[in-house]
């Protein structure tokens, strides 16, 4: 069973190492494909400063003989900007805050701790949602200081699109090729960073008594978690303005309703309780939990063992030390374990003993001896003469 075992845990380990090589790989990879994205769509922009400066310095030096741009392949589109503009690149899921779960699944219901369901944090992120009112507070020059309400917030690109701000004229991609030769372009709002505005809040103030919007510098999510009605956009958790604690409520959103038709099955039929669980009988049958639980049953890095094979595996162990101690012996054999034996013990017994008086006089003696020999021998060494050098006439 420790064989078993053994080979059980390193199996493990090696697909625990697989899998974070896997993780890293794939969180590498995610990035890679961000500033990709993320150097398309600056290249893009670069261009489009630069044939704009390049076309005002035409048409304040030629004046009436600056040339017409929008003709060509260019009549039905000058002046729009490239769809990469309307959609950011993608952060990795590792690097996105906010809830993972759905206002409307039940409180309590947490599932996995990667879910994330009740959620809380700080940030912009996972505390601002469509319908909210924010202003911009960092970017471009005419977007600085303007208000608006948000109209879509992609928590896959941190990014919120504000109604009526940063509008632009987006090209109909060539994917599209029946929308472009009937429109060639529309008007949509281009994202801003969501980390680029602040939310609006409406307090009463204690001093006058009248209401006036303030600027929430930080807002701050968290309990009480409340269960949002179906199809809701909102999240579960509750906002406060971070440092004072002031309940932010959520926006008034218009949730989705459907049409019940007959053949539809009733909210009765769903709720209602149809099966009991007993001590008697398991809740599946057992061909099929080999299929519900999380490692499969054959294989090497499983983290579990039948009871059965469990059991089968400790007789073996059991069986084979049985043997090992009945095993029939020589008289050779006899003999050999017999003097290893007593030489275990002979050791022992000098190691508890430990160096006995006579031992260390007969040391002490030696060495004695072996230093008076030494001191005589460098004594009696004759000194090496010097060579007599004679002078050259």
């Amino acid at each position: 069973m420790q064989r078993v075992l053994r080979i059980n845990l390193q199996s493990r380990n090696q697909a625990l190492k697989a899998a974070r090589r896997k993780n890293r790989d794939e969180y590498l990879k995610d990035w890679k494909d961000f500033e990709s994205r993320q150097i398309l769509t600056q290249k893009q922009k670069n261009e489009y400063i630069k044939a704009e400066r390049k076309s005002r310095r035409e048409d304040w030096m030629l004046g009436p003989l600056a040339p017409k741009r929008d003709v060509g392949t260019k009549q039905n589109f000058y002046g729009t900007v490239s769809n990469l503009l309307y959609q950011g690149p993608v952060f990795p899921p590792k690097v996105r805050r906010g809830p993972k779960g759905k206002g409307w699944d039940f409180v309590g219901g947490e599932g996995r701790p990667e879910e994330q369901k009740e959620w809380e944090g700080y940030g912009n992120e996972g505390n601002i949602v469509e319908g909210d009112r924010v202003v911009v507070v960092k970017g471009p020059t005419n977007l600085v200081g303007q208000i608006g309400k948000v109209k879509d917030v992609a928590s896959d690109s941190k990014e919120v699109r504000i109604e009526g701000l940063n509008m632009a004229d987006v090209e109909i991609p060539e994917n599209f090729p029946d929308q472009r030769q009937k429109l060639h372009y529309t008007s949509l709002e281009l994202p801003v960073p969501i980390s680029d505005v602040r939310l609006v809040h409406r307090v009463t103030d204690e001093r006058t008594g009248k209401d006036r919007d303030v600027v929430v510098k930080l807002l701050r999510g968290g309990a009480p978690y409340i269960q949002q009605p179906p199809n809701s956009p909102l999240p579960r958790h509750t906002r406060y303005i971070a440092g004072e604690d002031i309940q932010v409520p959520w926006p008034e959103v218009e949730v989705p309703s459907y049409q019940a038709y007959e053949g539809d099955t009733t909210r009765y039929d769903v709720e209602s309780q149809t099966w009991t669980p007993t001590l008697y009988a398991p809740p599946v049958p057992p061909a099929a939990f080999d299929n519900l639980i999380e490692d499969e049953k054959y294989k090497r890095d499983r983290r579990w063992h039948d009871d059965e094979y469990v059991r089968m595996k400790v007789l073996e162990d059991a069986r084979a030390e049985w043997y090992m101690e009945r095993k029939i012996q020589g008289p050779l054999d006899t003999m050999v374990a017999e003097k290893i034996r007593q030489a275990s013990q002979r050791t022992e017994a000098i190691k508890a003993a430990g160096m006995s008086e006579e031992t260390k006089a007969l040391i002490a003696e030696q060495m004695s001896r072996a230093l008076a020999e030494g001191i005589l021998q460098a004594q009696m060494k004759p000194l090496p003469q010097r060579k007599k050098v004679e002078a050259e006439a």
